[in-house]
């Protein structure tokens, strides 16, 4: 082989790529690693070396005689780092020649090993900023990584950990038991358990094994919590259980005493759902429609709608169907000064004057005049009216409460009430059941008013055994106001103190009865010539048939107490007192 062909032999034994070009930038030189690495598969020699790499930058180096190294450089997907040198002879530029590797495959390894790093820094971070206490040891148990969090959970130091076996720390008495990270390695499974610290610490410990392909144990992780922080936050949590308890009490109790003070009293559970609703939409700015029959108690909500709002003006009720039509309108909006004949002289204010920030109740909204709904309707919307008779306009701040005991719906098909007001009045519908769908508030009403009315008329009144049975069965057709309105009856007409069935059968027919119970008692008394016994006497025995009778028909004392009108401890206390046997 001659000694110029010697030179392209030799040159396709360099694994670097090597590529030459005259000074026309005509390829004069490629070596077989060149060809492969760009991917030539057709001859390259004597072609322009613009057509087969059109960003080369080798005529540049020709142009310029200047060298490049280590220049990066992207053809087919592949990247090369390239040193570019002229060829020069006697001074004179007649040629560059290129010198370059491939290095995608260390540019990936780079790629990875920065993403490597990136998850690792992650990874010391997540462990040196958690609360909890982290240990991890090799598959021999020696410790290669701990955080602060650890040393401040088990007061130790670190050099107790690092690069020991954790087995030691039992061994030296550090721990009061073996460590829960020895018996994950050696069981190959999640251990959790609680380390007992020399220095007085009490740690839940849980440790987990990873395992390498084979299934050895090569790491074992461990978190560590101080159960002394745990322990505190239950009793926090017990304190705070505790105070919601007793808050959640005052509250109920604060409700119970603003319900008994406008006499809202129940039991029912779908009453205290409508009163839950109540409270919730009083303090909103919205108009509330009550529904229910008459007496069922609309006023007391529509008051107890007042109270929660908080509102500064006065509560007034109007009953629309107590006033006639045609002074209605006058009443409601007032009227200015000459307006009609009669009319006093300097005006008056309206209903919606004298409730401004405040509520208007309006009762039985039902009789509300057609002629008269529309002009409510736009007060209802735009806040202001004109007086009757009168030209300025007075804007107000009124919460509206509409009560009806009547269909609105059925009297809109009838033409009898205005759609659009029924839909203006009706943002939030509220309807109150009859006291015969909630009899469990009977004896609560009863209690409460019979207490009520024996104040007011200075009287003791009782109700016989078996009145209550008489009440429960009742259907009621007047609801708590027709209760109401006997109650206080009874406790007027009954001679005796104890209110007897009869006295009820004739209060339900509006007539005075003679409690020949009580009558006959006394005609006994009047007729023992041989020993008068004393008042106190008397009413124990008679207290003590009662109860008897009682115990006989009913077996629970709960149930004597409903009848008899009093609480089952109180029966169980005269009992005790009578020696009688429940």
């Amino acid at each position: 082989m001659l000694e110029g062909q010697m030179i392209p032999f030799i040159l396709d034994y360099i694994h670097h790529g090597i590529i030459a070009i005259n000074q026309k930038g005509i390829v004069i030189i490629c070596n077989k690693a060149a060809q492969k690495m760009l991917g030539f598969n057709q001859p390259v020699l004597d072609r322009p070396i613009a057509s087969l790499l059109p960003e080369t930058k080798l005529p540049n180096v020709v142009n310029t005689g200047q060298s490049e190294y280590g220049k990066r450089f992207t053809f087919n997907g592949k990247t090369f780092v390239v040193n570019r040198t002229p060829i020069i002879e006697h001074d004179t530029v007649i040629g560059a020649v290129t010198v370059f590797q491939d290095i995608t495959d260390l540019d990936e390894i780079s790629t990875e090993l920065e993403s490597f790093k990136k998850i690792n820094k992650e990874l010391e971070g997540i462990i040196a900023t958690s609360y909890d206490g982290i240990l991890i040891t090799d598959g021999e148990g020696r410790v290669l990584k701990i955080n602060k969090s650890l040393l401040r959970i088990t007061d130790l130091t670190t050099s107790h950990f690092l690069g020991k076996k954790i087995d030691s720390l039992y061994v030296k008495g550090y721990f009061t038991s073996e460590p829960i990270a020895k018996l994950a390695r050696v069981n190959k499974k999640i251990v959790t358990g609680i380390q007992i610290i020399k220095t007085g610490k009490v740690v839940m410990v849980t440790s987990t094994p990873v395992f390498d392909d084979n299934g050895d144990v090569i790491r074992v992780v461990t978190n560590a919590r101080d159960m002394s922080e745990i322990i505190n936050l239950q009793e926090q949590l017990a304190q705070s259980r505790n105070l919601s308890d007793y808050l959640r009490q005052e509250f109920n109790k604060s409700l119970k005493d603003e319900l008994l003070a406008n006499e809202m009293i129940t039991r029912n559970p779908e009453m205290y759902k409508i009163l839950e609703l109540t409270k919730r939409v009083a303090g909103m700015e919205v108009t509330i429609l009550l529904q229910g029959e008459s007496g069922v108690g609309k006023e007391v909500f529509a008051k107890l709608i007042h109270v929660w709002s908080k509102r500064k003006g006065a509560f007034i009720k109007v009953n629309c169907g107590a006033i006639p039509g045609p002074l209605l309108e006058s009443e409601l909006f007032g009227y200015s000064r000459g307006a009609f004949t009669g009319a006093n002289k300097e005006g008056k204010p309206g209903l919606f004057e004298l409730a401004n920030d405040g509520t208007l109740f309006l009762d039985e909204i039902e009789d509300l005049p057609l002629d008269l709904q529309g002009k409510f309707l736009r007060v209802l919307q735009d806040q202001e009216f004109v007086r009757l008779g009168g030209t300025k306009v007075i804007k107000v701040n009124v919460r509206l409460i509409a009560a009806s005991n009547r269909d609105l719906t059925q009297m809109i098909k009838e033409r009898k009430f205005r759609e659009d007001l029924y839909y203006r009045l009706n943002v939030v519908p509220i309807l109150i059941p009859p006291l015969r769908d909630r009899t469990e508030d009977i004896p609560l009403l009863i209690d409460y008013f019979l207490s009520k009315f024996n104040k007011k008329y200075s009287t003791n009144k009782v109700m016989a055994p078996g009145l209550m049975k008489d009440f429960l069965e009742y259907h009621w057709p007047g609801n708590i106001r027709e209760l109401i309105n006997t109650l206080e009856r009874l406790v007027i007409t009954s001679e005796s103190d104890f209110i007897s069935n009869d006295a009820f059968t004739a209060a339900k027919r509006g007539i005075l009865a003679i409690d020949t119970t009580s009558a006959n008692n006394l005609l006994k008394l009047e007729q023992d010539e041989e020993r008068i016994p004393s008042l106190k006497e008397a009413l124990e025995n008679t207290e003590k048939d009662i109860l008897t009778k009682a115990l006989k028909k009913y077996k629970k004392s709960r149930q004597v107490g409903q009848v008899l009108g009093i609480s089952h401890t109180a029966v169980l206390k005269k009992i005790k007192k009578y020696q009688m046997k429940a």
